[in-house]
């Protein structure tokens, strides 16, 4: 995916109104150039204003001393030929590929569905043990807090290499019980509200991101605006997909986890979403599509859904960048009720490394060189993990994404990147989560006649995961 510079954004704030109009068509074609205008310049307001927001929080820098350091290997070599990297997808093998391309390593893709249980066979046997791994944030700190991984340290590499420029919640994912870090991630996950720009000026009468941000002020503001799209449109337009769209902007609000001393809590929020979920599906106003089914990913190319909640990796998951795709450029971010992250990707080391010294050099190449960082964002428009540079970029009035019809997304997620909390996410989530939305779905569909119900299933669930 190309980046998009801006030209007539270079010129100041002050003078945003005059530039706009030069720039026009840089956003969608079914815009008209008033509207276009106003919403460039709010744009371009907005994300000054986050951005200089973010720039100051980031200020409270995150220290070495925030985390256990482990004796720093200083005789780190390869005792192997090449180093084996184990992943679900080619994403990684990828950026292996465009950045660390003089290191000799072979690759073993594994389907999704069945990848943790070949991690767990091979960690367990030794038998064709990858040197490394990636995992994603639903299941990472399983093996970061197991012996099947070693520190970052026993690579030879040291916290002040980049514990100064990461975002601190990617780093405490990283580690293991006693607060080492065993991992590093490349990127960052906060979230936005993606929204199909047309739709939003038809049924909201208006597609600037900060007024389209009112509709979603808070959760009864979200539902009145999904009744009223659902209206307006006779049914053939719904503010999301399914219900389980805005599942992480409440999982990952929570101020509790799911278990806290060895009790299933239910926290607040999870109560709000049970009620949210249960109203969206009795009032129609979404098509039940359901998160990865191939009918959910086709409502982002045929004009039927105003918004997708989540990420910048989601754009790639709903062909957003996609030029085939008859929405592209048709597409911006604004900012949703409350502020919530997705997902991530984490490389780790097995406790079988024999080539140490490459796997050092993959980690640094793709996480902490600034260089490949930045590339990472100039042509794949990338939200990495680099405090400095995801600031300077939200600053940058030169910078945009063509998907996003010419919009800088990064202020508008870059307060959230530098706030994200974690304190809630456990080695067992991905396991509880599924339970939990299974519970969901049947009070949803009736099949359980109460949230009380669905509690009780849902404990049930966990108890026989043996989490309990």
């Amino acid at each position: 995916m190309k980046t998009k510079k801006i030209i007539a954004l270079m010129l100041s704030l002050a003078l945003v109104l005059g530039v706009v109009a030069s720039c026009a068509g840089s956003t969608s074609e079914s815009s008209s150039e008033d509207t276009t205008a106003s919403t460039a310049a709010s744009a371009a307001a907005s994300v000054a204003e986050s951005a200089t927001d973010a720039s100051a929080a980031s200020t409270e820098a995150v220290t070495a001393s925030d985390f256990t350091e482990r004796t720093v290997a200083t005789d780190v070599a390869d005792e192997g030929d090449e180093v084996v990297i184990y992943g679900w997808n080619d994403e990684f093998p990828g950026l292996v590929n465009t950045y660390a391309p003089d290191v000799a390593h072979t690759e073993v893709i594994t389907e999704s569905n069945s990848y943790q249980a070949k991690l767990d066979q091979v960690l367990a046997s030794g038998e064709d043990a990858p040197d490394m791994f990636v995992c994603d944030a639903d299941y990472a700190s399983k093996y970061m807090s197991s012996d099947n991984t070693i520190a970052v340290n026993d690579l030879g590499i040291a916290y002040s290499e980049f514990v100064n420029e990461m975002y601190k919640y990617t780093m405490v994912w990283a580690t293991d019980d006693n607060n080492v870090i065993k991992g590093l991630a490349w990127q960052a996950c906060p979230c936005g509200v993606y929204y199909e720009r047309s739709l939003a000026e038809q049924y909201l009468g208006t597609q600037d991101p900060a007024e389209v941000a009112d509709f979603f002020a808070d959760w009864d503001t979200f539902m009145n605006t999904a009744r009223d799209v659902n209206e307006k449109s006779d049914g053939k337009v719904k503010v999301v997909s399914d219900y389980s769209d805005v599942f992480r902007a409440y999982l990952n609000t929570r101020s509790e986890g799911w278990i806290t001393d060895g009790q299933l809590t239910i926290d607040p929020v999870i109560e709000d979403y049970f009620d949210m979920a249960k109203a969206l599906y009795d009032e129609d106003l979404t098509f039940q599509t359901g998160q990865w089914t191939d009918a959910w990913t086709g409502n982002a190319a045929n004009k039927s859904t105003l918004t997708y909640w989540g990420p910048m990796w989601l754009s790639w998951s709903l062909n957003l960048r996609d030029e085939a795709n008859p929405t592209f450029g048709d597409w911006g971010i604004t900012s949703g009720p409350t502020s919530f992250y997705w997902g991530g990707t984490w490389m780790m080391a097995s406790k079988y490394c024999d080539m140490k010294a490459s796997v050092a050099t993959i980690m640094r190449n793709i996480a902490i060189d600034k260089t490949n960082l930045q590339d990472m964002i100039d042509t794949n428009g990338e939200f990495v993990n680099n405090i400095s540079l995801m600031t300077a970029v939200a600053n940058d009035t030169t910078f945009g994404l063509d998907f996003l019809g010419g919009e800088n997304p990064y202020g508008i997620l870059l307060d959230t990147a530098i706030n994200i909390d974690n304190s809630t996410v456990s080695k067992d989530d991905q396991a509880i989560n599924d339970a939990f939305n299974t519970a969901v779905a049947s009070y949803c569909s009736g099949d359980i006649s109460s949230v009380a119900d669905a509690e009780a299933q849902f404990q049930s669930a966990v108890e026989d995961l043996g989490l309990l």
